[in-house]
């Protein structure tokens, strides 16, 4: 059983134990739950439910700080009369490989305003991406890589 469905079954069993099953009483069950399992030491080897689950964290943290970023330079530029936008088409080669990475590196880029990933290579190894306010495709390929594409694989894998 996954550590993930554990945790899910503590929360329960504290719930349970309480005798009165609230969210209120299954998310303090499921924070006390996480605290024990990250803590768990299986077969002398250190649990990687608390490092898995943190990098989900910073990589949704750090994708819900570039939207709000993306969204007033995209509000920014509707407002203001001149045009400040550089359209681009840039390839970008990943080090995505199953489909769920694929895609949710696809649905992260898609999501932010200004950025719109348009088609996945036949060979798997790149997306092409339209921009809004263009810089260089290296300048591109290395943020979105630091910012979106390891934070990603450090959660999935």
């Amino acid at each position: 059983m996954t550590a993930f469905l554990w945790n899910l079954m503590l929360a329960l069993l504290w719930a349970a134990m309480l005798g009165n099953v609230t969210s209120e009483n299954l998310l303090t069950g499921f924070i006390i739950g996480f605290v024990l399992l990250a803590l768990i030491d299986t077969q002398h080897v250190p649990s990687r439910y608390g490092t898995q689950a943190w990098n989900v964290v910073r990589l949704v943290a750090g994708v819900g700080w570039d939207v709000l970023v993306a969204n007033v330079r995209v509000a920014y530029e509707i407002a203001t009369p001149k045009l400040l936008t550089r359209p681009a088409i840039y390839r970008y080669d990943m080090e995505a490989r199953t489909d769920a990475e694929i895609t949710l590196l696809t649905l992260i880029v898609t999501f932010a305003p200004g950025t719109l990933a348009l088609e996945v290579s036949e060979d798997r190894k790149a997306i092409y991406v339209h921009v809004m306010f263009a810089t260089t495709r290296e300048a591109f390929c290395q943020e979105l890589r630091e910012r979106v594409e390891i934070p990603l694989l450090r959660a999935l894998r």
